[in-house]
């Protein structure tokens, strides 16, 4: 017995089933005007139906006494049948206008809600990258980024990148072009921008932002908000300071700009980390950068810190004797190249100072990419001819080239014979401006009959304090240049506040002092103060003393910026890092080469025939010598400069100074460049101003969606580490 679904003889016993009723069609077959759509065809194209369609005859009669050639097809078909062509017909019709409307919301997704963009340059480095190479430190193990935009310049290859600085322990590292996948040139953050982000609210200062640039209008920049409407920006030793428009009576440059403390530690700069040792130089009796120290001594004392140093890490001890204060202190001091090459011989470097210190400055290991003419490194060089689309697809750009023999890949950069050229600005071998804000983490455990734990951070000479009470919990701060100095607030001189820190724990601490604010973080918890934690610097320091100070090895101050006091007991040091702060450069031309030097007054002070190069070089050789900071003039000749803000006008800033294109620059950039060719008396409107109008604002930063793949242990390993939002 067959069952009614599949048996020919009991169709009769069900309404005969017109194709046009099941899918709405009229009886000139047609959907959309297009004839490919009508039934007719789509019964044609179906192997099993065209012979149907063929052979069979008219079964009933219409108006004129005849059906159509698709009717009669149709009805000779067993219900099954049947229904599998409305089936198909109505499966193509959806599947085409799923296709249109997922086309159409992606147009207005992208237009109105959300567009993903490619990082090019370096500009927002390190927190956003442009094409750029990432390295593992040969010594210590340190992984950072080093800027790459200069290869895709042209076309084809004529500057590569063979090498970069290590920011932790200073080496300079050769990259391994030929035999080391990750050390290809990898393609700029591809990021996701909210366009719908400044519909409903305003934009806030330090967003990450995307506009057209007003210089050419054609193409998306994308920088830090620093400025906004209706306020006169000023930035003054790497600070930014705001006062608003309508208060015309208010004196000075304004009140300094702090960041949120995610803000500050999104936009911070990597100085040292004791877990990344290099071997060389603990073999070599290289002194760590934490030393025992006494006050007013002027050697390393014997019964005091004891520092261990592996290629695990940095560990640190300490008994103090009941009452009495035992220091730790970090001298930032670090090999140069040739105590590196002697450390790398295996020569002993154990005769260097350990109280030597140098000022933590504005460095970048991002922008320290050693580069060469490509042609001393390829006989063939990379080009874009010849490049599949398959490879083009996967993000290669230009062939592989061909090697020169004569080329070492990995090996010394001195086979280039010094024509190895440090980045593209005066920071490409070691910073150039002194930073005073730092930001210091640490993981101590400490005994049960410990008393107290002191964190210190110095700037100019004044040293800010941090004293957590180990048995009541009771965390205070303390600002002292010679006197006890006051915090903002009426008589606030030791803000205070309650912790759970209790002795015979283990806690993860960091301590800030940045843009004249102390921060406390216990456990990755920012600790809350009763009172205002904020201060005026310059009531404390004057701005023509703004320097750094040293009163030898006694009083090393800004030669030993961080200290650590233990009193009473015993404690651990397990990990160690610091950071320091953005420093934005004081220019408004880029005719100041990103100095913030008045470089006229220092040549007064050098010679009049001397170079910038020159300059620079001095100043970086400065920073190492404490003796003589206090007879540098530069540091009362570092500029202000300011931008007034109108309403609608808001003013961005790239987070790698040194090598950012943005607002404090562009005036005057397309007249000197002679870019102003346009029919369109409109199209540079805008050429010659510091700030971007409202109406060329696209949206703001999300998040980081896809980074450059790894290509090892296979290729397109994912960097899951970089998927992240943008802070």
């Amino acid at each position: 017995m067959c069952s009614v679904g599949f048996c020919a003889q009991n169709q009769p016993r069900f309404p005969p089933l017109h194709w046009r009723d099941c899918t709405g069609l009229d009886e000139k077959n047609r959907w959309s005007g297009r004839d490919d759509l009508s039934l007719d065809c789509v019964l044609r194209k179906i192997p099993r139906f065209s012979n149907i369609m063929k052979s069979s005859t008219e079964s009933k009669s219409g108006k004129d006494g005849t059906v159509s050639e698709a009717q009669a097809a149709f009805d000779a078909l067993t219900i099954p049948q049947q229904r599998a062509a409305v089936f198909r017909l109505q499966g193509g019709r959806e599947t085409v206008e799923a296709f249109a409307v997922a086309f159409i919301l992606a147009l207005l997704f992208r237009a109105f809600i959300a567009e993903a963009f490619v990082i090019p340059t370096g500009s927002m480095a390190p927190a956003l990258m442009g094409a750029h190479k990432d390295v593992f430190c040969d010594q210590c193990g340190q992984q950072f980024p080093i800027g790459a935009s200069l290869e895709n310049r042209t076309p084809a290859l004529e500057k590569a990148v063979v090498g970069g600085i290590c920011p932790n322990c200073r080496h300079v590292n050769p990259l391994d072009l030929a035999n080391d996948p990750d050390h290809q040139t990898f393609s700029g953050d591809r990021i996701l921008v909210s366009k719908f982000a400044y519909t409903l609210k305003e934009p806030k200062r330090w967003d990450v932002i995307v506009f057209k640039v007003p210089v050419n209008p054609k193409q998306n920049y994308i920088k830090r908000l620093v400025g906004l409407p209706g306020e006169t920006i000023s930035i003054r030793y790497g600070d930014v300071y705001a006062s608003q428009n309508a208060d015309e009576a208010s004196a000075g440059i304004g009140e300094i700009q702090r960041k949120s403390p995610e803000k500050l530690m999104a936009m911070s700069h990597l100085v040292y980390d004791s877990e990344h040792q290099a071997q060389a130089l603990i073999e070599a009796g290289y002194p760590s950068r934490l030393q025992p120290w006494t006050p007013g001594g002027d050697s390393v004392p014997k019964d005091s810190w004891s520092v261990d140093q592996s290629t695990e890490g940095l560990t640190a001890t300490v008994q103090a004797a009941e009452g009495q204060t035992q220091w730790l202190r970090y001298y930032h001091h670090f090999p140069n190249q040739e105590q590196w090459d002697a450390a790398i011989a295996g020569q002993s470097l154990a005769e260097v100072d350990p109280h030597s210190g140098r000022l933590v400055t504005d460095f970048y290991a991002y922008d320290a990419y050693l580069n060469v003419d490509s042609d001393r490194v390829y006989d063939q060089k990379p080009s874009p001819v010849n490049v599949s689309r398959m490879k083009r697809l996967l993000g290669q750009s230009r062939s592989d080239g061909v090697f020169r023999m004569d080329y070492k890949s990995g090996g010394d950069l001195s086979q280039f014979r010094g024509t190895v050229n440090f980045g593209g600005s005066f920071h490409g071998a070691d910073g150039v401006h002194w930073v005073g804000d730092l930001i210091v983490s640490k993981s101590i455990e400490t005994s049960a009959d410990a008393e107290r734990l002191t964190f210190e951070i110095v700037e100019a000479g004044v040293r800010h304090l941090c004293e957590i009470d180990l048995k009541t919990g009771e965390a205070k701060l303390t600002l002292v240049d010679g006197e006890v100095r006051a915090f903002d607030g009426d008589g606030n001189k030791h803000p205070v506040a309650t912790t759970s820190v209790r002795a015979g724990q283990q806690h993860d601490f960091r301590f800030s002092n940045a843009d004249n604010e102390l921060t406390l973080w216990i456990d990755d918890e920012v600790v809350a103060f009763q009172t205002p934690t904020t201060f005026d610097f310059d009531s404390i320091v004057p701005v023509a003393e703004n320097q750094p100070r040293y009163d030898g090895p006694g009083n090393p101050l800004d030669a030993a910026p961080v200290a650590i006091g233990v009193t009473g007991g015993s404690a651990t040091l397990n990990h160690l890092v610091i950071h320091r702060d953005k420093y934005y450069i004081a220019v408004d031309s880029r005719d100041y080469d990103m100095l913030d030097y008045d470089m006229g007054a220092l040549r007064r002070f050098v010679g009049a025939g001397s170079q910038t190069e020159e300059i620079v070089r001095d100043i970086q050789l400065l920073m190492g010598e404490p003796t003589i900071w206090s007879d540098f003039p530069g540091w009362q000749n570092r500029r202000t400069v300011s931008f007034r803000m109108e309403e609608d006008q808001f003013f961005p800033m790239g987070d790698n100074s040194p090598e950012s294109l943005d607002a404090r620059c562009w005036a005057g950039n397309k007249t000197r460049l002679g870019n102003y060719a346009s029919p369109d008396k409109d199209a540079y409107k805008f050429a010659d101003v510091s700030y971007v109008p409202r109406d060329l604002l696209v949206g703001k930063a999300l998040l980081v969606f896809w980074p450059h793949p790894w290509k090892s242990p296979l290729p397109f390993w994912p960097n899951l580490d970089r998927m992240q939002r943008i802070k």
